[in-house]
């Protein structure tokens, strides 16, 4: 594997040859976008032993977490994920066809389907979602105190909640 640099290091490497960029909102997009990728990129082969990719996770969690009997429209879907009603439509195909969700016409409404849940959906997510919060608490465990995590959540919060209110 190819040797990185640390964010550190890029930042550093900025602040030499660039030195107009060298302020915090630089070192937070550094940070910030640096850290995301890793973690995707982690997830996502961490999931793969459970023969699931992120937006399939994010469908069954989105599921799951609706009450139940863990059954949803696909608009309630697509407002929970990060996915178009394309991208969307050919996930619930795929998940379908592996038994993990199924899905049924609405009376009111032919061209509507609602999405189900299985028996084995449910499953699949309780044991991936439980050793995916193990991983993440693992990582967290060896970077930040409770109090330092609780402080970092209250804080994406407060920006996360910024940057929706805007969508």
């Amino acid at each position: 594997m190819t040797a990185r640099y640390t964010a550190d290091e890029i930042f550093a490497l900025s602040q030499k040859n660039w030195p107009e960029t060298h302020h915090s909102v630089h070192k937070y997009v550094l940070y910030f976008h640096r850290l995301r990728d890793i973690v995707v990129i982690e997830m996502n082969e961490f999931i793969k032993q459970f023969g699931l990719s992120i937006a399939e996770f994010d469908v069954l969690a989105t599921l799951r977490s609706s009450s139940f009997p863990y059954v949803l429209k696909p608009s309630e879907l697509q407002s929970s994920t990060l996915l178009s009603s394309g991208g969307l439509t050919k996930l619930l195909y795929q998940l379908e066809a592996r038994e993990l969700i199924k899905r049924s016409i609405v009376k009111e409404d032919k061209r509507s389907k609602l999405v189900h849940l299985t028996a084995k959906g449910k499953a699949l997510i309780e044991t991936s979602r439980d050793a995916v919060m193990m991983k993440e608490k693992e990582r967290l465990d060896d970077a930040l105190s409770n109090d330092e995590l609780n402080q970092l959540t209250k804080l994406l919060g407060k920006l996360l909640n910024v940057v929706e209110n805007r969508l």
